[in-house]
């Protein structure tokens, strides 16, 4: 088939009968377009379900039709024209205007970004050993791919983990491969954004001195999450 015929197949597949070209398809007129419905009804309904399969803490939380209205609105709203299946949920959660939910689809979106992120190997805390302590400031380290983190305008935290009640932020990591989530305070997220580039695992550590009551604590909490990648 022709590039030409390719591209304006998918054209009229992704954006609807007025992009259907004279004798694309054999058949009258109203049977193309019937074809093009229940193709374009299967594509909704794929990406639906795909939305709830993404979402299911914020599913809960609205209730099944709040959910479904939302979702469907978001759809053919055509935010997501063009985008594969698995990366339908991308902004969903800027459509949600209630901050819970909101916050609840933020988290869910970063795990799965999380899930799906590039491999690497995680600094731990036994990567320490035998370093002194001019050693250990000079190490080179930055964030690790499938780290995300999430600033949060409720307590949605608590329905993912009644533990985490109260958190401002949460870290989404995955060092090996499981998907980890840990509670962080804004210091702790600020020291995460100096290691975005590498750097020397000193620079988040002095940010944790200066603006954290346990500086110490809070950078051991983000290299047991796995939330560095050594480099080198």
């Amino acid at each position: 088939m022709p590039d030409r015929q390719q591209a304006a197949i998918a054209a009229t597949l992704l954006n609807g009968p007025d992009h259907l070209p004279a004798g694309l398809f054999l058949g009258d007129e109203a049977a193309i377009l019937r074809g093009l419905r229940v193709h374009a009804n299967s594509i909704s309904h794929a990406r639906l379900v795909a939305l709830e399969e993404t979402f299911p803490h914020t599913r809960h939380h609205l209730g099944e039709a709040e959910f479904n209205r939302l979702s469907r609105a978001f759809v053919d709203s055509g935010a997501v024209a063009g985008r594969p299946l698995a990366a339908i949920g991308a902004g969903f959660a800027d459509w949600l205007e209630i901050p819970v939910a909101a916050d609840l689809a933020r988290i869910e979106w970063a795990w799965l970004e999380s899930y799906h992120a590039a491999e690497a190997r995680a600094f731990t805390l036994a990567d320490l050993a035998g370093l002194d302590e001019a050693g250990l400031l000079a190490l080179p380290v930055r964030r690790h791919p499938a780290v995300r983190t999430s600033r949060l305008a409720s307590d949605a935290a608590a329905l993912i983990d009644p533990a985490f009640a109260g958190a401002v932020a949460l870290l989404v990591a995955r060092p090996d491969a499981e998907v980890r989530l840990v509670a962080l305070d804004p210091a702790a997220v600020g020291a995460l954004a100096l290691a975005r580039e590498i750097s020397p695992l000193g620079n988040p550590i002095a940010h944790l001195a200066e603006h954290h009551p346990d500086g110490g604590a809070a950078i051991a909490v983000l290299i047991d999450a796995g939330a560095f990648e050594r480099v080198g």
